[in-house]
């Protein structure tokens, strides 16, 4: 009896992940930068509730269920067909029709053998990347040139930690922006919640069932409605003072923060800025990553110091740039001024929000 209410409760979440979400009332543990995207991936099937009107945003997400919302894009009707003959466990007809489209491929889970002692762990980031890459190959789409993953190369910082297996399905989901960094690195063997979960789903979908890229934000607009000028991206920040005013504690074990406009995640200082950038900017992905100090516009993120620190510019001067920065001796900080000479020496870059 024990063994099959395990079981029962197993199907039932695995059902809460793959079937469209038909209440009206929102999910009710759902808030922040992950709920647009759990919203629309429910509302595509992609994903549901796990009972009570909860989504479990926080709860990992393993081989299996990422198998399942997978199916959900192009292959729900082949996992029906398989499900409708299955006399086994739950999850054996979604490892199927993943296996059948080499979603599989390069993954703990390529070997049928390993499905049912591997398949309820959680799956790394890398292996993620590696089944979205896996099922980009299988529907025939365009994939980044070398080129275009030479991006992704200078923005990971931890590429030495990937699986060799792994590395050119990384870079390709970085280059495609189906996946996010985390403040610089990728972290390629944590695991990845539902509701970042959700997140990749949505894209991915965009990529393969819409035939298209992700869909940039309508209208280069501020978060504010304002058009994007310097003395605008100023305003805004500056009237962020107050909620994050000189000396407030900030550190990188209390703070952390997800920018999902941008596709990446940061700690103590870059979740500062990302913060602060997805303030002005709103949706407005990045447009470019640079290191040539006369085109600095306010609003822009630096990374300095070697590449261990990261401020946002308040004003660009001759010579020198004002910042704001989180982290600063453990604080937030204002209106320090970091000389032309001192960011050229620390091998500074810039990600700006600016459109091309």
């Amino acid at each position: 009896m024990k063994k099959l209410c395990s079981a029962l409760l197993a199907l039932a979440l695995c059902l809460g992940l793959c079937l469209p979400a038909f209440a009206a009332e929102p999910f009710t543990d759902v808030e922040g930068w992950a709920a647009p995207y759990i919203e629309r991936a429910a509302s595509l099937g992609l994903v549901s509730g796990v009972g009570g009107g909860r989504f479990a945003p926080d709860s990992q997400v393993s081989y299996r269920e990422f198998a399942v919302m997978l199916c959900g894009i192009r292959y729900r009707e082949e996992a029906d067909r398989a499900i409708s003959g299955n006399d086994g466990e739950w999850w054996l007809p979604y490892c199927e029709v993943a296996g059948a489209h080499g979603l599989w491929d390069s993954t703990a889970m390529a070997a049928e053998g390993a499905w049912e002692g591997q398949g309820g762990r959680p799956v790394p980031r890398q292996e993620m990347a590696q089944m979205m890459y896996n099922y980009l190959q299988a529907e025939e789409k365009q994939l980044p040139s070398e080129k275009d993953k030479a991006w992704a190369r200078e923005e990971i910082s931890d590429l030495d930690s990937l699986d060799a297996r792994n590395l050119d399905a990384v870079l390709t989901c970085y280059s495609l922006k189906l996946l996010t960094g985390t403040g610089g690195g990728f972290a390629p063997a944590s695991p990845m919640d539902r509701g970042q979960a959700a997140t990749v789903l949505c894209a991915l979908y965009d990529v393969v069932a819409e035939g298209a890229g992700r869909p940039e934000p309508s209208g280069a607009r501020l978060a504010n409605g304002k058009e994007i000028t310097e003395d605008n991206v100023r305003e805004i920040i500056n009237g962020l003072r107050g909620s994050y005013p000189e000396g407030m504690p900030w550190t990188n074990e209390s703070n952390e923060y997800t920018s999902y406009p941008m596709y990446i995640k940061g700690y103590g200082c870059a979740a500062y800025a990302f913060l602060l950038s997805d303030t002005v900017f709103g949706e407005l992905p990045p447009t470019a990553r640079h290191s040539n100090f006369d085109i600095i516009r306010a609003g822009d993120i630096l990374r300095t110091q070697n590449d261990t620190h990261t401020v946002v510019v308040l004003e660009k001067r001759a010579d020198s740039v004002i910042v704001t920065e989180g982290n600063f001796n453990g604080q937030v900080h204002w209106d320090r001024e970091i000389t032309r000479q001192e960011l050229e020496e620390q091998n500074f870059y810039v990600r700006t929000r600016y459109p091309a």
